[in-house]
């Protein structure tokens, strides 16, 4: 113990620069994590504290909120679409007319036929015959691309180039 002691006393000038070093080290050490430590923290208090005052917590109760209604937003369009995707399907779409002279004895394809139809193949089908005294029009009832009553060449010609128009 006496040969510690007397190694001390020897280096005592040297074990005390080194500890002076060690505590300078320590010192700029700290100062450099004191300075890191209020950089973080300015951070986090202006995180937490928004810019209308309000903390983080207030914030995301906020947004999920918000996200919330979105969702319910979001899912009340969905129905609105789909009422209407169904209405849209029953909705005439791209109308087939074929225009025809109806009698021998007249000019020019006065008389037509009109094929009115949705995306399912209902609808009507319009035919007009021109005549020199009358015009007569007569309507039939179409359901997915037939009628219940007998159709000319014409009308389901109409009828097809609608539902080719719409394919």
């Amino acid at each position: 113990m006496n040969d510690v002691l007397r190694i001390i006393e020897l280096n005592a000038s040297y074990i005390m620069i080194g500890l002076s070093l060690l505590t300078l080290i320590l010192l700029i050490a700290q100062i450099r994590l004191q300075k890191r430590f209020s950089e973080v923290s300015k951070k986090y208090r202006l995180l937490t504290r928004g810019a209308s005052g309000a903390d983080l917590e207030e914030m995301l109760q906020k947004y999920a909120a918000d996200v919330l209604r979105l969702v319910e937003k979001k899912d009340e369009l969905m129905r609105e679409h789909e009422i209407l995707k169904e209405e849209v399907a029953q909705c005439i779409h791209n109308p087939g007319l074929i225009r025809f002279n109806a009698f021998d004895n007249m000019g020019s394809d006065l008389s037509f036929s009109l094929a009115m139809l949705d995306h399912r193949g209902d609808g009507v089908v319009l035919t007009g015959l021109y005549g020199r005294d009358e015009t007569r029009i007569y309507a039939k009832p179409i359901r997915k691309g037939t009628s219940d009553y007998s159709l000319t060449e014409e009308e389901k010609k109409a009828i097809q180039r609608s539902i080719e128009k719409s394919t």
